[in-house]
């Protein structure tokens, strides 16, 4: 009987022990602050576009009668895109070079009759008012020879232009024409645009940019592309701020070797402001606030975790800068954050890898 209570005093005691023994240390993740340089940045949402683009037009009226592209045809420098029916201007250039030729002949008159007075005049046999007058006859004969041979010009103009040439090697874009219908002078005809060199005007706020110099790199990550980024740089920097948004426009040239991109897409541009800074940068998974003040925990040599009040400048993907509160080499929980207390142990755990942190989550 005797043994039997002690056996039961042992158990009672055991229990109590156990249910007033401390919680164990909770396991969190930290990193290790280092400074990394940044380099600072300003990006805006942008439309790609030609480098080289023209919306083709008659000058001469005109049936179409050949159209020899279609969209998505590429072109070369001073080919042929549309002929029109010169029927009518091969009428007028006849009717301009009689007009000249007639022209002609009324100055050899005029000429002529010059000569003649002044050898009337010479010899007495004519007045002076004679040869004034065949002077200027002259003069008015060879002010309309000019004006038909103007003419004449302006007629062969029609001629050449009824054969609408590209301006610039290019891709044909859309056609605004059918072969038969009639062509009025400044009627667009064709849009032609150049895809081997692309371009972007981003607008950026003007407190970063303001001081972006010429050929200051740039990145472009366009909606299309998804995962894809490509290099460009800065060609312009407007000298005036955009009324509208109050953001300085800069033009950026884009790189595109594979021909991956498009006139017409829609992109994020990053444009380089200023040359790389060492800076400070904390995960934002460490950032709790309290008090209306953003914290982090600081873990020291003892494991012990200490509430830190921190001040943060820009962000830079999922991490922030930090302007005080924190030093380079300190321990910084980065994961457990809920079950941290301040001035209490931690237990750090080495942070599972990017594989198995996906092979737990299937799981």
């Amino acid at each position: 009987m005797r043994w039997v209570l002690g056996v039961v005093l042992m158990v009672a005691c055991g229990e109590a022990t156990a249910e007033n023994a401390p919680p164990p240390d909770p396991p969190v993740y930290v990193d290790v602050l280092e400074t990394r340089a940044i380099t600072p940045t300003a990006s805006g949402v942008a439309t790609i576009e030609a480098t080289h683009s023209a919306t083709l037009r008659s000058e001469a009226p005109g049936r179409v009668i050949e159209l020899r592209v279609a969209p998505g045809q590429r072109v070369e420098a001073n080919e042929v895109i549309v002929r029109l029916d010169v029927g009518r201007a091969a009428v007028a250039l006849d009717a301009a070079n009689a007009q000249v030729a007639q022209a002609e002949a009324h100055l050899a008159q005029a000429e002529r009759q010059r000569e003649l007075a002044e050898r009337l005049v010479r010899a007495g046999g004519a007045a002076q008012r004679q040869l004034d007058d065949a002077t200027d006859a002259v003069r008015l004969a060879t002010a309309g020879l000019e004006a038909a041979r103007a003419q004449t010009r302006v007629t062969r103009r029609g001629l050449t232009e009824a054969a609408l040439r590209a301006p610039f090697a290019g891709t044909i874009a859309e056609t605004f024409v059918e072969e038969g219908e009639l062509a009025s002078p400044g009627a667009p005809v064709a849009l032609l645009v150049d895809t081997s060199g692309l371009e972007a005007r981003v607008l950026l706020d003007p407190r970063l940019a303001l001081d972006v110099p010429v050929g200051a790199r740039a990145t472009i990550e366009a909606s299309a592309r998804p995962g894809e980024r490509f290099e460009g740089e800065v060609l312009r920097v407007g000298e005036v701020i955009d009324a509208r948004t109050r953001r300085l426009p800069v033009e950026v040239s884009i790189a595109d070797p594979d021909d991956r991109l498009r006139p017409g897409l829609v992109g994020r541009i990053t444009v380089e402001t200023g040359a790389p800074r060492e800076v400070l940068l904390v995960r934002g998974t460490a950032i709790f606030e309290r008090y209306g003040q953003p914290h982090v925990f600081v873990v020291g040599i003892d494991d012990i975790a200490q509430r830190r009040v921190v001040e943060l400048g820009p962000a830079h993907g999922d991490d922030f800068e930090v302007t005080s509160g924190l030093d380079a080499g300190q321990r910084i929980v980065v994961g457990g954050l809920d079950r941290v207390v301040h001035e209490r142990r931690v237990r750090i755990v080495e942070r599972p890898s990017e594989e198995q942190a996906a092979s737990e989550s299937d799981e």
